[in-house]
């Protein structure tokens, strides 16, 4: 039997599936193997008047242990506070929602810029994602991510904020080598170590994907996007979530890495790995 969600971990998240007439949004979030605590954070928040109004958010705290969860649980309790008092009327303006989800960001990064001059460092990559009656607006900061799914595949839509992405950009990686890199971990910016922060901003329309899938990179570092979209189409709505995370910390290494000095193996269950879905009705059984 499958018991790793039972094992006791400081900070691991319990799943939480929230399903509706139209949807399954939920999110779990697992400390790993290694490590003691989870500077992962992670919710999917219903709005309370409108519940087809939804927020869902990753954070991977930066600065090691205690710091990073601080920073990364700021982060999502502060998302969280904010969209819960939003009116419809407000976020159901998207774009007002794309001015309004970076004046929170940035209100969180200068937060924490100041509370790392006495906590040495306090920073969290985020990525966020809010549906209203017509749109999505996505934002995000640092190498966590959002894919959409449709027609039963998946697909990146927001860019790592990191070196190996700049190599890929420059062609000097392939997408799937990005995982295998050693300087995968250096990330070139994330939420608190400098003032007035941009986060990237993307919109779509919501008949344009069946499915949304936010990562931290204890995921993705983890599992190639060929093998998170066998999942997706494996595993029923309301498991996706666990599947994701069982593979991610308990699944087995890919037997052939790209050739060179600077590849090396990832390692599953090394980090925290979080994930957040929001999977519509209409999308695969």
């Amino acid at each position: 039997m499958f018991t790793f969600l039972n094992r006791k971990r400081k900070n691991s998240s319990n799943i939480t599936v929230k399903a509706s007439s139209d949807c399954v949004l939920d999110s779990l979030s697992d400390a790993g193997l290694v490590r003691d605590n989870n500077e992962d954070s992670v919710t999917t928040v219903v709005h309370p008047n409108n519940q087809n109004l939804k927020l869902l958010a990753v954070a991977d705290g930066v600065g090691g242990c205690e710091d990073g969860e601080v920073a990364s649980n700021f982060a999502i309790m502060t998302l969280q506070k904010w969209f819960t008092n939003l009116s419809e009327d407000t976020i159901n303006n998207s774009r007002y929602m794309s001015k309004s989800i970076t004046e929170i960001i940035r209100f969180i990064n200068n937060y924490l810029y100041i509370v790392k001059s006495y906590r040495n460092s306090c920073g969290t990559t985020l990525t966020v994602a809010i549906i209203n009656k017509r749109e999505t607006i996505i934002a995000s900061v640092g190498d966590s991510r959002a894919y959409i799914v449709k027609n039963n595949e998946i697909k990146q839509i927001t860019r790592d904020d990191s070196l190996v992405w700049y190599y890929y950009e420059a062609g000097e990686l392939k997408k799937d080598e990005i995982r295998f890199h050693r300087e995968n971990c250096l990330i070139t910016k994330y939420v608190g170590p400098d003032l007035d922060i941009d986060p990237e901003i993307i919109r779509l329309s919501n008949d344009s994907y069946d499915g949304l899938l936010l990562f931290t990179d204890g995921v993705t570092d983890c599992i190639s996007d060929s093998k998170i979209e066998k999942i997706v189409n494996k595993s029923s709505k309301a498991n996706l979530a666990k599947a994701i995370i069982k593979e991610a910390v308990y699944g087995k290494p890919p037997k052939r890495i790209p050739k060179g000095k600077e590849f090396r193996v990832p390692v599953n269950g090394k980090d925290n790995a979080s994930v957040a879905v929001y999977l519509k009705e209409t999308s695969y059984v």
